[in-house]
């Protein structure tokens, strides 16, 4: 069966609601917001206020680095300019995935070890309900987001059912095997020591999914996370070769699309990145996803906006890159 129709087939009982969801109703009926800033919230209360949106565009003005500025010692000194075109917020909402969680005060800004590197936070005065790990653990527990103004936020449902994931896992069987081939072909002096052929008879494991109504109707966009694992050789000390496999999956009413990249590591999986999805921003009439990607060494913080055509990448904030 042809992956398009298999994909349709597997969700369109149990994924698909038929009828436009009230949130993208609304969605297109809201006018353009005025401009709010856009932050991370961390559990030990750092805020990293990283893009800021005008009504129109995004903008990540916040300094991605220490290197050639002057550290404020206050608030009232930040330059107007790292907040876009948004006021300079005192306080901010708290959302825990679409749920509004109170409000928080910003109060200083402060230098924060991420990683390998740096950054520049703002300190606030929220206590979380968990107790804080130490800042060096990577990645940071983070408890949500924080907004200025008065933006509608949505929540990325988490698909946990595991008959779905099975589902689901069948038809990437072609976009992980392509994804695959393509990583193996990037290494100049490697080669997989398991044939393509046997390959493709690995099973695909799903380990996350995640999904949301778009802004265009009867569309529906899915992150997915999987992986491909090999019995190890007798040189790799018991840890054997593993496919990580990551994209998105979208759905509508006439046409599906995956769009899957894999990495190939030993089972330590250094170096991939893991999605956190912290909340949807309903905006201009656009549906926009804000996500963590991050790993052992590295951390980003994104904006993105799927589109029944392409995935259109708004922001992209590196929060910690580490050399590998």
């Amino acid at each position: 069966m042809h992956l398009v129709s298999l994909l349709l087939w597997c969700v369109s009982s149990a994924w698909l609601s038929p009828a436009e969801s009230p949130a993208r109703a609304q969605s297109r009926a809201t006018p353009s917001p005025e401009p709010f800033v856009v932050g991370v919230l961390r559990r030990d209360g750092d805020v990293i206020p990283f893009t800021s949106f005008d009504g129109k565009d995004w903008d990540a003005a916040w300094p991605g680095g220490l290197r050639g500025i002057e550290l404020p010692i206050s608030l009232d000194v930040v330059p107007s300019k790292w907040w876009g075109k948004a006021a300079a917020p005192g306080e901010m909402t708290i959302w825990s995935n679409g749920v509004r969680a109170g409000t928080l005060r910003l109060e200083r800004p402060a230098v924060l070890p991420v990683a390998c590197t740096s950054r520049l936070a703002v300190k606030s005065n929220y206590r979380p309900a968990e107790m804080a790990p130490p800042p060096f653990v990577q990645p940071y527990p983070k408890d949500g987001l924080v907004v200025s103004g008065t933006p509608r936020i949505g929540a990325v449902e988490d698909v946990t059912a595991s008959e779905q994931r099975a589902k689901l896992a069948v038809s990437l069987l072609d976009p992980v095997d392509v994804a695959e081939q393509k990583a193996v072909n990037e290494f100049t002096q490697w080669d997989h020591p398991v044939k393509r052929a046997a390959r493709r008879k690995v099973l695909v494991e799903v380990e996350a999914v995640y999904r949301a109504p778009m802004e265009e109707e009867g569309w529906t966009a899915y992150w997915v996370e999987a992986v491909k694992k090999y019995a190890p050789a007798p040189e790799d000390r018991g840890c054997g070769l593993v496919t990580s496999a990551s994209g998105w999956v979208v759905i509508g009413p006439t046409k599906e699309w995956t769009r899957v990249v894999a990495q190939i590591t030993y089972c330590d999986r250094k170096g991939v990145s893991f999605f956190l999805p912290l909340g949807l921003i309903h905006a201009n009439g656009h549906v926009y996803w804000v996500s963590q990607s991050s790993g052992y060494d590295h951390e980003f913080y994104n904006v993105t906006r799927p589109t029944s055509k392409d995935i259109r990448y708004e922001v992209s904030y590196p929060v910690a890159a580490c050399a590998r």
